[in-house]
This record gives structure tokens, sequence and C-alpha cells, in this order.
């Protein structure tokens, strides 16, 4: 439902497919009825190109962090390492990206070909030509009546423009005056020819370029909100900006070995070693760390977006329609530091792959023998092992622009179609095939062969079971050379992990009037869908056959045919009052035909007041990479192990009474150590997933108290259950099998250290139990799971728009613009076991209350000035109500670590606001010039955050200078 201003607006924008429409309706997102305007029973935002101008916004992404409706969703230069790297997802009402579906021109596209967290399907917006926007159209209703599967949270429909003449060029450019390495630059040109009432005909093209610049550690890493630094006192001292190894210089590095009496680890720096520092267990060469890494702070990217759109007018009452879009992107990461050489002391790096079955793979970086030509440590520490040393060394012979990430996405969408009119009856029809490829490339993990080949061959040693390099490796310790470049690029290898999606539609659907009543007509609209969809990712062969370490990916194999028929009525019961009805059907293999109604009602009460309301039931069916085959074979972070938690923890707090600054130093480093530890994971699809259902629900009004000013408020909620879920791996039922590595050396240096503290109270000043703590069990190596349904959602709130316009006379015009979505619950139900426990999210971290925008438009003779700001409500720091037993304004800490002062109380409200000047002096020019983040408000620390600070809608740029210049031929 849109306020009289945007009904005009939406008419200004429609009047060129008025010329070709003898009846004059249009059609609005949400609806198949075409309508003499854009008033339904469902609220719908209309965004224009002006607008999105207006507001500062260059992508698509940076529209939807300005709608309060939308919540923070990934965005791809921080997607590295989530199985989707280098896409960006929309996120309606906090319920995922596939809880919002993304439409082009009303039509679908492919899902982005590597899935989210390698589950989540989603539409990737970076993949929309962004050129040829004409405005953006927001359904914040549920919509699987209309559209079907995953339309629960709303719509989001770009629209094109639908015919263009001449020639356009333009340009963009965005600098930061914090980050130095920081840019964002685009180029468009779009060019067409052919009148649709003179020609009969009109094509056009379009073509957008966009590249962001990467953004090294270097110019990122002093650059965090203050407590960031005080929590962490040896971020900024273990980069050794100033120490250690240039990028190519030669680094001896350090030896070490274990104590056969105590079992404590004693260190020193190998000889040469110009960088020493001194630990409990020795002296130690240290070395840069930071270099060019941009993985954290900001990969490159590169987009290429082409689109062209062709309109034929075939006799009097048919059009021929036809579309094509390619998108090319490209986004590089340089993983920064050289490899370092560490030998593996306890537990190994451990990992699925597809060809070894539930079989875990592991490798250890060796020990170097007694008799290795590079094991140059001193008679003293290699008489602790007889010889064997393990050894950290920095391994720099391939340079420092070798290791990172790099991935690609090839996506496109062809469509071609026929529309037209029988007497009244509106009828179109039209094919399209869309798909993408994607790949993700890394040089990250270990090559076993490879790394055989340079340090190999290994020997056992019999009685400990230590992994020990050749005497004399390939590889050259000590030396930077080609040979060992190329010894290390085989070890360390780009490999490749490849995806395809693809869908092809059929659809088709007539529309006009049934009957007439005393009211008005009675008006249908029918339809078909016909689709096939297929997903396939085989995986790397090497990593398929475990030849790859932490190889994080999966092996999908999957294809469906769907179809459905849907129907909807628009009956006008009164003058004032008309009803809406939608019902779809839709069959999906594996489970019976989902049934999606809709229903809205609108009652024009009173001239100035518009009451509406919608209920719908809405679905999402399982994806091809939760109920296909194949399986992810990844790493899960932050796993707890209660067993391991609480034994070392025992044995890290007695560790932590001692007197002896290496007893502590040590119990420090144990201390939860074993409470999050990072396993091998496989979860598995499951073909008896049945799909997502939800109920929906919108009641508003619109009041129009004057011309000038238009207002409207709407309450929504959304009860979506029997929800897709990853398996719960700290839930014992979830975990189909488990296994567990051996005690290890390192855990046998603890028990030794706190043996020897207890053998010494006189020192340590500690007197220990007469049954010391020990180790039981080895760390969990892998768990393996499989995707169920479970859980439940329930959100709900209120969506307030408000839009007056101004007319100023001899000093132009002034549009003011205030939107906001007040939330009022999000809870959760993840189990009968815990139903409703984790109560109200809203007003816990991530979960602001408020969010809202208020925007002034000011229109001089040939200028506009826009200002525009953007809140973000206020939250504690706990994530619900039990977190907020330990995290609350009494600890003032979240996560465990303090805030910053001042802070204690909760995350602070956020505002930011852009200032900009656009100046058309004709027809032909056009010059803009914007300020981001107009009063250069930097975040705040964010102990939640992986990176420090509010990344999620705050930016680390500071103020952003930004300049657009056009030209029309």
């Amino acid at each position: 439902m849109q306020d009289q201003i945007k009904k005009d607006d939406k008419k200004d924008e429609k009047k060129d497919e008025k010329k070709t429409n003898d009846l004059g309706r249009i059609e609005v997102t949400g609806s198949n009825i075409r309508r003499t305007d854009t008033e339904t029973a469902s609220p719908v935002q209309i965004i224009s190109k002006k607008e999105i101008e207006n507001m500062g916004a260059r992508t698509l992404l940076q529209v939807l962090d300005n709608l309060p409706a939308a919540r923070p969703a990934q965005q791809d230069f921080k997607s590295l390492f989530t199985g989707s790297d280098g896409a960006s997802q929309a996120n309606l009402r906090g319920l995922g990206a596939q809880g919002t579906l993304v439409l082009l021109n009303g039509r679908r596209l492919s899902y982005y070909g590597a899935p989210a967290g390698f589950q989540t399907q989603f539409v990737n917006i970076d993949a929309i030509p962004a050129a040829a926007i004409e405005r953006m159209e927001v359904l914040t209703d549920g919509a699987s009546a209309v559209y079907g599967t995953d339309a629960v949270a709303g719509v989001i429909n770009v629209i094109t423009k639908r015919e263009y003449r001449g020639l356009e060029v333009s340009a963009t450019t965005d600098k930061s005056s914090r980050i130095g390495t920081y840019g964002e630059h685009q180029a468009s040109i779009t060019g067409g020819f052919g009148d649709l009432d003179k020609d009969r005909y009109n094509v056009y093209a379009s073509l957008n370029l966009y590249r962001r610049d990467a953004i090294p550690l270097s110019d990122w890493y002093d650059k965090k909100p203050k407590q960031y630094y005080i929590n962490n006192l040896n971020y900024i001292k273990n980069f050794r900006l100033d120490t250690g190894s240039a990028p190519g210089a030669f680094n001896p590095g350090s030896y070490f070995a274990f104590d056969p009496v105590t079992g404590k680890r004693k260190q020193e720096a190998a000889p040469g070693c110009n960088n020493v520092i001194t630990e409990a267990a020795g002296t130690r060469c240290v070395w840069q760390t930071w270099l060019n890494n941009e993985i954290d702070a900001g990969a490159k990217s590169d987009r290429a977006t082409a689109y062209v759109s062709a309109h034929f007018l075939i006799g009097e009452n048919t059009e021929a329609f036809a579309e094509a879009t390619y998108t090319d992107i490209d986004l590089r990461a340089n993983g920064g530091t050289p490899r370092a050489y560490g030998t593996t002391t306890g537990n190994p790096t451990s990992w699925f792959s597809r060809n070894t079955g539930n079989n875990v793979n592991q490798f250890f970086y060796p020990y170097l023998g007694p008799n290795n030509e590079y094991n140059k440590a001193s008679p003293q520490l290699k008489a602790l092992m007889g010889g064997v040393v393990g050894l950290q060394y920095l391994m720099q012979d391939v340079g420092d622009h070798y290791y990172g990430q790099r991935n690609t996405d090839k996506s496109y969408r062809v469509l071609g179609g026929l529309r037209g009119n029988i007497g009244d009856w509106n009828w179109e029809t039209a094919f399209a095939s869309a798909g993408s490829h994607s790949v993700t490339y890394q040089t990250v993990n270990v090559d076993l062969d490879g790394f055989e080949k340079a340090f190999g061959p290994y020997t056992i040693d019999p009685g400990t079971g230590r992994v020990i390099i050749s005497d004399h490796p390939a590889y050259k310790f000590g030396e930077n050379s080609a040979a060992n470049a190329a010894l290390l690029r085989a070890a360390y290898p780009t490999f490749d992990i490849q995806s395809w999606t693809r869908l092809s539609t059929l659809d088709g659907k007539i529309e006009g009037p049934l009957f007439k009543l005393p009211a008005g007509e009675v008006r249908a609209a029918f339809g078909f869908n016909a689709s096939y969809e297929s997903f396939y990712t085989p995986g790397n062969t090497d990593a398929a056959n475990g030849r790859i370490t932490q190889q994080g990916g999966s092996w999908f194999d999957g294809k469906r045919n769907t179809y459905a028929l849907f129907a909807e009525t628009v009956v006008p019961i009164t003058k004032k009052l008309e009803v809406d009805a939608a019902v779809r059907l839709d069959k999906y293999p594996n489970f019976s035909t989902n049934i999606a109604p809709k229903i809205g009602v609108k009652y024009q009460a009173l001239p100035e007041l518009l009451l509406r309301g919608t209920y719908s039931e809405g679905f999402r069916a399982p994806n091809l990479a939760e109920s296909g085959t194949g399986g992810v074979y990844a790493q899960l972070g932050g796993y707890r192990d209660e067993t391991r938690c609480s034994e070392t923890n025992a044995i890290a707090n007695l560790l932590l009474k001692s007197n002896r600054s290496g007893d502590v130093d040590l119990g420090n480093t144990m201390l939860n150590s074993d409470c999050g530890r990072t396993v091998a994971r496989m979860t598995q699809p499951n073909q008896q997933l049945k799909p997502e259902k939800a109920k929906i629900g919108t009641l508003g009004f619109v009041i129009e108290p004057a011309k000038w000013l238009s207002i409207s408020a709407d309450y929504w909620f959304v009860y979506r259950r029997n929800e897709i879920v990853a398996p719960d791996f700290t839930k014992p039922e979830d975990i189909i099998a488990r296994t567990r590595f051996p005690i290890t050396d390192a855990d046998r240096a603890n028990l030794a250290q706190l043996a020897d503290m207890c053998a010494n109270a006189a020192t340590s000043g500690v007197t220990c139990p007469g049954t010391l703590p020990t180790y039981s069990v080895g760390n969990v190596a892998s768990v393996i799971g499989q995707y169920k349904n479970r859980g439940r959602t329930l959100v709900d709130g209120f969506d307030i728009d408000a839009r007056s316009r101004f007319s100023l006379g001899d000093y132009g015009k002034l549009n003011i613009g205030l939107a906001a979505t007040i939330a009022r619950r999000n809870q959760a139900w993840y189990g009968e076991d815990t139903g409703w426990a984790y109560g109200n999210y809203i007003g816990y971290y991530g979960n602001p209350r408020m969010r809202a925008t208020l925007n002034a438009d000011w229109t001089y003779r040939q200028f506009t000035t826009s200002l525009f700001f953007n809140y973000v409500g206020k939250t504690k720091w706990a994530w619900d109500h039990f977190d907020e037993a330990d995290n609350n304004p009494d600890t003032c800490t979240a996560s465990g670590v303090a805030v910053s002062p001042g802070q204690c109380k909760g995350v602070p409200a956020w505002w930011t606001a852009n200032l900009s000047l656009n100046w058309q002096p004709n027809k032909h020019v056009h010059v803009g010039f914007t300020v981001k983040n107009l009063f250069n408000r930097l975040p705040f620390y964010d102990p939640n955050s992986f990176l420090g600070d509010a990344s999620d809608y705050t930016s680390n740029y500071g103020r952003v200078f930004s300049v657009n210049v056009g030209y029309k031929f």
C-alpha cells in the first residue's frame, strides 16, 4: 500500500507502459492482478533510482543496508571462508537469505553457485545489473501464494527500465579519509534505440563495471577501536613491524623438545637468529606476521555486469520481449605471510573427505631426526628426545603474494516471452534459463603428496610414534631459491572447488475481468509454472581423496522438476471494501503438494484513511544442498567437549595458583583452550526433509491528512515452523558418529609441568591435592550429523512510513521521508527440550528494537541537496537472558571480555549521516558529490564481533568522499 505521493511517482514511472497498454493498468509486486494504481492490501515500498542516488548507495547491498526492514546479511568482501565467498545476500526481517525472495523484473534468478555454510542457497544480489535499475519494489509481506518457495519474510523485486533511447555514460569513485587503500569505483554505459510507439520496438543494453580496492592488514591493524588493544595486549606487539623477517628474508626459526622426565617443553632460537625473545620454555626466534594480508581487512573485487533488453510490438495486441543478463565476479585476497613449518605436538590436523567415507584424515607436521642435516639444535636440547627435535620455521621462498584465496562467479539469465491481450483479458508467457558457475581457488592448505616430496620420505619413531622428515629433504632450509619455491608450490598448491547451479522455467498466466458487481469488476488471474533445477559441486579431486588438509567444502549432486498452479482474484465488495484472495499449489519431489493461501482486505474508511490487512501461509522447500546427495566436509569451530574442557581447566586453575611465572603462563594458555575446539565435521543431506511452513500477517492503515503528507503504519508477524537446520553437535542425539584423538605429547607436557609445580611446593607456593587432575581422553577429532526439521521462529513488529512533499515556490521543492521498523518479538524454539526458554531476543545483542532512516531532498533550480540519516537502536551485550548472567552492566563484559568504559550498559545506539549535492546544468550533464558518514563517526569496540568492531552496520572507513559524473548524448 502506498501513499498518494508514491502513487504519483509510480504513475510517472509507468507512463511508458501505459502507452502500450490500452487498459492503462499496471502490475504491482506481490500480485498478478493488473490495477489502475499501486494500492494493494499488502505493504509495498518503492525505492526509485533517484532515491538510491540520494542515499549515496552505489550497490544493491548498500540500498538494503539503508532499508529498516532489512537486517545485516553476508557482504561479499566479508564472505571469505563462508562457503559462498564473493557473494552478498538479502535478509528481510532477520529471517535469513532463504526467507527473502529476490526477483528481477518479477521472475526468479538462479541461486549463487556455492551455498553459504554449504547449506543456504540464495540469490547473489551483486549479480543484478545496477546500471539498468529503474526502481526497487520491496514487499514486506509473505508472498508464497503468488511466487512459491522462499517468499516468507518478503520479496525484493528489482525492476529495470522498460525502454531506453540514446546513450549515457557515468563514473563514480569513493575514497576514505581514514583507510588510505580503500576505494570503490564504478563506470557504466547504457545505450538504446527504437521507440515502442513509433518504431514498434526498443532495444537497449547496459554495461556496469565495479572495482573495490584491496585493503592490506598493514592499513587496518591499528585502526580498530582502542578497547580492542587493551583486551589484546599482544596484538600490536605480535605484528612485530620492526623486527623479524621482511618478505623474502631468511629466518632460521626455533627448535624445541620435551624433557623425558618432567615432560616439560624446552626451546631455543636456531643459530643465526637476529631477533631473539625469551619465554618460559627458553629462547625463540620471532618473525613478522602481518605483511600484506588482505583477508581480514578487505579483498579486491572486480565485477562486470551486462544487461540487454528488447521489446517488439507484433500486430495490434501482442508484444515480444527478451532480456539477457551476464555477471562476471572476481574476488581476490592475498593471504600475506608465507606459511610456517611448525612441528605438530598436539592434535593433528583432521578432516573428512568425500572418497574416504567416514574415516578421518590426519596430518602431522613432522619432527627433525637426530641425523637431519638441518638439526642444529644444541647438544643439551638434542639429548632430551634422543636427538629428535621439533622445528618452527618460516618458509619465505614463494614470496608474500602466493598464499591466499580467489573466488570467481559467472552467472547469467536469458529470457524470452510474449504478452498481449484478447479482448479484456491480458496474457503472458515466458521461458527463462539461468545459471551460475562459482569457483573457489585456495592456496592455504597442505597437499600431502607435495609436502612429502619436499620433506620426505618420512620415518616413524617406533617408541613414540613421532613422524620424522627425511635427513636430507629436497627442501633446503636456510636458503631462498627457485627450487625451494617450486617445492612449496607443490606442497601448498592452489586447488579449486567448483559449483554449478541452473534454473530453467516456463511460466504463463492470464488475467482479466470475470464479471461485474455493483461496486466494480471482479478480476482474476490464473497461471502455471514448470521448473527444472540442478545443483552440482563435485569437489576438488585431490581434496576428495583426502590429499588436501582441512579442505572445507562439499560434494553435492541434485536435480529436480517442480510444478505449480496459481490463481488470484480481486473482489470489490463495496465501493470502499475490496478483498484480494490467492492460492498456489507447488509440487516438489519427496513431499506432498504444498498449498499456500493468502487473503487481503483493504477498506477506504474515509477519503483520507485507508485500512488494510493480510493473512497468508508461506513455505520454503528444502534446497538441493539440504535434500540432494552428497554432504558437507568442513571444519566445525567452537566444538565444546565438556569432558576435556573440565579436565583441562582443572589442570589450568591449579597452575594459575603458582608463584612461578612459567606455571602461570602455561595455566593462562591452557585455560578454556579445550572448551572450543575445531573438529572435522560431516553434515549429510536428508531426502526425508519436509518444507518449512509459516503463518504471516499484516494489519495497518494509511492516512493522508493533507495533499503534502502521507503516513502509513503496519503491524506484521511471521511464525515459521518446521525449520530446516544443521545438526546441533552440542546435542548427543544429533551426533551419528564421533571419534577422538589419543592423548598427545602436549597433553603429557602439561601434566609434567603440573607434577613439577606440585613437587616443588616451596617455590610454587601451591599445596596440591593428593590426586592430581589428569586427562582421561583425548580431544574430539570428528563428528557426523544430518540436516533435520526442527525449530520455530516467531517475529513481529511495526513498520512506519511517513512522506511529505512541499512546494517552496521560487525556492524549489522539498521532500522529507521517515521510515522505521520497530521490532516487538523475536523468539526461537530450538526443540522440545528447550521450548521458548531463550525468551524474547529483542533488546539483546544483534536484535535492536528500532531501525530507522530519515531523508530530506531539496531541489532548487539545477541543484538537488540530500541529507540521509540511518539509525540503529541500542541493545544489551548479552545474546539472551541466559548469557546475561555473565555479561551485564555489573560485569561490564561481552563474551566474557571487557567492553569499553562508558558502554557497560550495552551496545550503544548508532547513527550516521550522508550529505550529497547533485548538479544538472542541462539535460546532458550530471555531476554529484557525496560525503558518507558526514560526522566521521567511528565504530565502537564489540567483543562479540570477530573483527572487534560493530562492522555489521558501522564503518571503519571514517568519512568517505564520493564523486559521480555522467553525460547523456
